[in-house]
């Protein structure tokens, strides 16, 4: 018994023992998974870090860079050197990275489409370190992450302001790579090359020059960080910025066709409005009317309409008059119809204007000068007209039915009164010439309507249209072509 008894004690014994060994041999595991968890980790992360660190770096210094090439592409001075420092990455001077391309397309009114810019090696300045990329390009600096994204750090030298887009487009030539610390210099390849406004011409014979009319103005970057670049469009241009694929971004933008002071076209030429901002956009919109004849007598039978058509709708804005002399009535009438002609509304006021005699080019107001000054945005509330039907008083939407819309409604815009008409009613020119133009927006194209040939003389009349446009337009075009080398020292 007691041998039994000392052997349970030595078994109870020998397995606290093995107890103890086993729980430090445990202890001993987790302590080393821990270790080698943090070092594994950490080390991840440090790299991380480190990585974050040396693209900040990177990024400080391609700004750098941005602001010294610049002022060599521009003409601002003959040369810029500057190091580019790397601990992983390499750099590389890439003349072949990324392209631009500028085309006008309708440029003539006819659908007819040309080439401002052929498709243009815009080069690139490029550091890399691992998937990560920071880029100076198109005289803007741009950085790609891991997934492939990119986004902005330096904007480009393409600016849009008031309708006019100013682009001097930066091209980097050289063929330069390597690792750790370089320094690169910087030359004007030659003499800033202009491109639009230039001595080219249009297929049809029409040379490059400002203001721009007709169709659109579209920038095509194909780039590796063409998401920045879209990004950069959208918020200074508000034009039609579209992704064509992962790397080619398209911006777009409107002509805005006749602003400001205009020469009368000739009959059945339009003057075009582009890019009306939303609304009651239009602010003035006057014209004087000159005969070709200048004796008094000349207006005895004036009938003379601006017109235009989009698909069933038809708008004109009539001008007639039986005048011999100075002085004298001149009627206005204005017509809108939604289905083609078979329904109107109509505004018409006999005596809207007058004849007016005067001194024209030195000669003397003898009476022999005549004209008809036309002011479709008066003051507000100094012109009243009435609504009625205007149909036989037209001279290009004459045909059809007279039929007058009864309950016709001012609705559709902030600035309608949100008032129905019927015949008999009045109101403002100056609303209803907004309204009208509101409606057939943002693209107007007006043309001319002359009942007598040898009534209006178009070449000695002209006028004044302005309105705010929509963001989306333009006026002035300005590019130019900048090439810079790219050499070690």
């Amino acid at each position: 018994m007691t041998r039994l008894r000392a052997r349970g004690r030595q078994l109870l014994t020998d397995r606290s023992a093995q107890s103890e060994v086993v729980g430090y041999a445990l202890v001993i595991a987790l302590t080393l998974v821990a270790v080698t968890s943090v070092l594994v980790f950490g080390a991840s992360a440090l790299d991380d870090t480190r990585l974050q660190s040396e693209m900040d770096r990177a990024e400080q210094q391609m700004t750098l860079l941005d602001s010294r090439v610049s002022t060599v592409a521009l003409g601002e001075a003959d040369q810029q050197s500057i190091s580019v420092p790397t601990s992983s990455g390499q750099y590389e001077v890439d003349s072949t990275a990324g392209s631009v391309e500028i085309t006008h397309i309708n440029y003539d009114g006819s659908g007819s489409n040309a080439t401002i810019l052929p498709e243009t090696d815009l080069g690139a300045v490029v550091y890399r370190s691992g998937d990560r990329s920071i880029a100076y390009q198109g005289g803007g600096v741009w950085r790609s992450d891991s997934t492939g994204d990119s986004r902005l750090v330096s904007p480009p030298e393409f600016h849009y302001r008031q309708a006019t887009l100013t682009f001097p487009i930066i091209v980097v030539n050289g063929n330069v790579a390597g690792s750790g610390e370089t320094r690169l210099r910087f030359t004007q390849t030659a003499s800033s090359v202009p491109v639009y406004p230039a001595n080219e011409t249009y297929p049809n014979g029409d040379e490059f020059e400002n203001p721009v009319e007709h169709g659109r103005v579209q920038a095509t970057i194909q780039s590796e960080y063409a998401e920045g670049w879209a990004a950069y469009f959208r918020s200074r241009t508000s034009g039609n910025v579209t992704m064509v694929d992962d790397e080619t971004v398209r911006v777009e933008l409107v002509t805005t066709g006749t602003r400001g002071d205009f020469r009368m076209p000739a009959e059945t030429q339009s003057i075009s409005l582009r890019g009306m901002d939303s609304g009651h956009s239009l602010t003035d919109f006057s014209f004087t009317l000159r005969p070709q004849d200048t004796e008094s007598s000349s207006f005895s039978n004036l009938d003379w309409s601006f017109y235009a058509t989009q698909g069933d709708r038809e708008f004109e804005i009539n001008i007639e008059a039986s005048a011999n002399d100075c002085a004298e009535d001149v009627a206005l009438a204005i017509y809108y119809s939604e289905d083609g002609g078979d329904t109107h509304q109509g505004w018409y006021d006999p005596d809207a204007f007058q004849t007016t005699c005067g001194e024209v080019n030195g000669k003397p107001a003898d009476g022999d000068e005549i004209w008809v000054n036309v002011d479709l945005v008066p003051p507000n509330g100094s012109h009243t007209m009435s609504y009625q039907g205007v149909k036989k008083d037209l001279v290009h939407h004459k045909r059809g039915t007279n039929n007058l819309v009864s309950g016709a409604s001012f609705t559709q815009h902030p600035a309608d009164p949100g008032t129905s008409y019927t015949s008999g009613d009045s109101e403002d020119l100056a609303l209803i010439t907004r309204h009208y133009f509101a409606m057939l927006g943002p693209d107007i194209d007006l043309a001319v309507a002359d009942r007598n040939n040898a009534g209006i003389s178009e070449t000695a009349s002209s006028g004044y249209v302005y309105y705010n446009g929509s963001g989306k337009v333009i006026t002035y075009l300005h590019v130019t072509q900048n090439n810079v080398t790219a050499s070690t020292n």
